[in-house]
């Protein structure tokens, strides 16, 4: 099943959070392809409105932009409500091209299921 791609346009990239372990979270995607049966996330489907989990994946097109000349301090989590590696991130490159963006003494994790993280890893950041 083909998933709805809603792109939309960010004020903001960087989120704080009271996750454990990080301060800060980037969320490039909401939504996920993979609509794993066990994803914390599933509630994310009630506020959005795009329909069931799984059947949507929401892009912040502007994303890479957004973390442009920013230096955030503290831990910085990656994809608490998606997967930064999710199927369409091979077409779009947001995750990519953030990690291109980021600045490089970032302390950031990244949540992935993906093998795909794999093709990034010649990135500095990593």
């Amino acid at each position: 099943m083909k998933q709805k791609l809603i792109q939309t346009q960010a004020k903001e990239i960087f989120t704080r959070t009271k996750l454990p372990g990080c301060d800060w979270v980037i969320n490039q995607y909401v939504g996920c392809e993979h609509n794993c049966s066990y994803c914390y996330a599933r509630f994310m489907a009630r506020w959005k409105g795009y329909g069931d989990w799984g059947t949507w994946v929401e892009a912040k097109m502007n994303a890479p932009e957004l973390v442009k000349n920013r230096l955030i301090s503290g831990r910085v989590f990656m994809s608490s409500v998606s997967d930064a590696y999710q199927p369409i991130e091979k077409e779009l490159k947001l995750t990519r091209r953030i990690l291109e963006n980021l600045d490089k003494k970032t302390n950031l994790s990244i949540l992935t299921k993906s093998d795909l993280v794999l093709r990034d890893s010649e990135i500095s950041i990593f």
